[in-house]
């Protein structure tokens, strides 16, 4: 669905504020919660530039072109198409965020979307239980396809919240 679970921001938000990134990909946006989050937490908080002087930039991927709403003005630019068919026009950024995204590509996809994109550090948030979840508003990519586990990310620092979600901290993964 075109959200997740609120339990997750605080450790995604202190992730994000300690990294600092200046680019950020945040793949299957949906609604655009965290896109928002971003912006006021890496640029509305910085009260020495003028409010509307963006200093992050951050794209959006959401391959269901339904989920767009005013909220996506917070980024700089949406991509409305799947991630495989535009990897190669993303540009390289400092942070990849993948929030409750990954569970919907095969283990092959997912880790050829890793592998593929250029960034710095990544953060992935996905069910450490994944349930069957078909076409959520007639969404075809809101199936659950793969479950993953920290073991999937050698390497990488894991968070885990409420024994319900687990939170991947790398930089550049080694899938």
């Amino acid at each position: 669905m075109p959200s997740s679970r609120y339990e997750v921001i605080p450790t995604v938000l202190d992730l994000v504020v300690a990294i600092q990134p200046k680019s950020i990909i945040d793949c299957g946006c949906g609604y655009g919660k965290y896109g928002v989050l971003f912006r006021e937490y890496l640029d509305i908080w910085k009260v020495d530039k003028p409010y509307d002087q963006r200093v992050v930039t951050i794209y959006g991927v959401e391959a269901f072109e339904e989920y767009d709403n005013v909220i996506w003005q917070v980024y700089d630019k949406v991509y409305t198409k799947n991630i495989f068919n535009i990897l190669d026009e993303l540009p390289s950024v400092d942070l990849l965020f993948l929030g409750d995204v990954i569970e919907h590509f095969t283990k092959e996809d997912g880790k050829r979307l890793l592998e593929k994109l250029d960034y710095k550090y990544a953060i992935i948030v996905t069910p450490l239980l994944v349930t069957d979840q078909n076409g959520v508003y007639n969404n075809p990519y809101e199936k659950h396809i793969s479950s993953w586990t920290p073991g999937d990310f050698p390497d990488s620092e894991y968070y885990f919240v409420n024994n319900q979600q687990v939170i991947v901290y790398a930089k550049k993964l080694q899938t």
